[in-house]
């Protein structure tokens, strides 16, 4: 039966970096105070003396770039096996826009109450700048670049292999694919939207066909629900008409469609949107880090499927390394960065801290082991987020600190 393979990385006394070792190698050298232990989750020790001659073998960086899910790998180039030395998928917020939103509205509160002065457009220089992306967007290109310079402070990164995404997203919203100067043409037939969609149906419901009426406009698959807002997902209505599809949507979309001829509506289009913008801007920090080459995600497939590899998003991250390992069993790890201000009301319950890595046994011998997410004094009980379950309540007195929080959740996979 193979085993999993575990990893530790490895540091000299002046912070060199070295490959990694086996981690039951790793825990000897503590033991026997030759190294001292720097980080447990992932495992990093440090070395009590010099060493000269380090090891030069080319260690690749596979990213598997996503919407929610980024996987990575790092696959160490070898004379006779390639080994994986680090594999893991990188968790992003899913809460950012929805921040956002809250703050967007105190700041709109706030400046409505400002009667004293007129109100102001356009005054932020961050808003005006070119070339800036969204937060929502900048935040995740950003979480997984601090994610790979905490790899780099523990091991040696000598390139950067990245999948190039390329996706049409008017084709995949209008269903054709356009020449290149039809790109600077707006597929919306004028500037106001609404009025475009009543010209193209002739100014009358499409449904029930009146025509001296006042129109709606409505979006055939919802905004909420990921549809576009372009013509292609756009048909006039009247209001009795219009209301009926209140809450069905989806019962008359293919129909709106065939109606307009349009397109069906493509799913993840929100996903595919996330993962074209900024990626420009990540290439240029990783090639800042070091070298970068570009694969495409056929290929990715056909070396998967070709090394017999099952599909995830750090084993995509591998193949996309172009170097095919000799074992695909190692430690896979589930990462999480996290919100640099930490909000909690509370300093300490039971000697614990907020975000802190430990483990809770039930009285049925079920355990569990994550991070403290809430803290509870008066009734000295913690919760705490494991991959499983989210534990909520525990008595902080039988809860064991496994490791201190520092800015990144480290989640063992089973």
């Amino acid at each position: 039966m193979l085993t999993t393979k575990k990893y530790a990385f490895v540091l000299d006394a002046e912070g060199k970096r070295f490959d990694p070792t086996i981690e039951q190698n790793a825990w000897r050298l503590v033991r026997q105070h030759k190294a001292r232990l720097v980080s447990k989750f992932p495992m990093v020790i440090q070395l009590n003396k010099v060493v000269d001659n380090p090891n030069n073998d080319e260690i690749r960086c596979g990213i598997d770039d996503g919407a929610n899910h980024v996987g990575l790998a790092l696959v160490q180039k070898c004379q006779n096996k390639n080994k994986i030395l680090f594999k893991g998928t990188i968790e992003q917020r899913k809460d950012v826009k929805h921040l956002l939103t809250i703050r967007r509205g105190y700041r709109r509160y706030h400046r409505y109450h400002k009667q004293h002065r007129p109100a102001r457009f356009l005054n932020r220089a961050s808003s005006r700048r070119r070339g800036r992306l969204m937060p929502s967007i900048i935040q995740r290109k950003q979480a997984m670049l601090r994610v790979i310079d905490r790899l780099r402070q523990w091991i040696r990164i000598d390139g950067y292999w990245l999948e190039d995404v390329k996706i049409d997203i008017r084709a995949l919203t209008d269903g054709y694919r356009p020449y290149r100067w039809q790109y600077h043409k707006s597929n919306r037939l004028d500037n106001n939207l609404r009025l475009a969609t009543i010209y193209r149906d002739g100014h009358k419901c499409m449904e029930c066909g009146k025509t001296k009426t006042h129109f709606e406009v409505h979006h055939i698959t919802p905004r909420e629900t990921g549809g576009a807002n372009t013509i292609s997902n756009l048909i006039t209505l009247c209001p009795a008409c219009h209301a009926r599809t209140f809450g069905r949507e989806l019962q008359f979309a293919n129909r709106y469609y065939v109606m307009i001829g349009s397109a069906v509506h493509v799913e993840g289009l929100d996903d595919a949107q996330r993962v074209m913008q900024g990626k420009h801007w990540f290439r240029e920090q990783l090639q800042q880090r070091g070298t970068l080459s570009l694969t495409t995600g056929a290929d990715t497939a056909n070396k998967r499927e070709d090394w017999n590899i099952v599909k995830t998003h750090a084993n995509d991250a591998v193949c996309i390394t172009d170097l095919e390992p000799d074992s695909i069993d190692i430690e896979n790890w589930t990462i999480k960065p996290m919100r640099r201000k930490n909000k909690a009301g509370v300093d300490e319950v039971c000697g614990f801290h907020h975000r802190d890595y430990v483990t809770y046994t039930y009285r049925n011998g079920e355990v569990h082991t994550g991070y403290v997410t809430a803290m509870y004094p008066d009734k000295g009980q913690l919760n705490l987020q494991s991959p499983t379950k989210h534990c909520k309540r525990v008595n902080a007195l039988k809860t064991r600190l496994l490791w201190r929080f520092n800015k990144i959740y480290w989640f063992k996979c089973a």
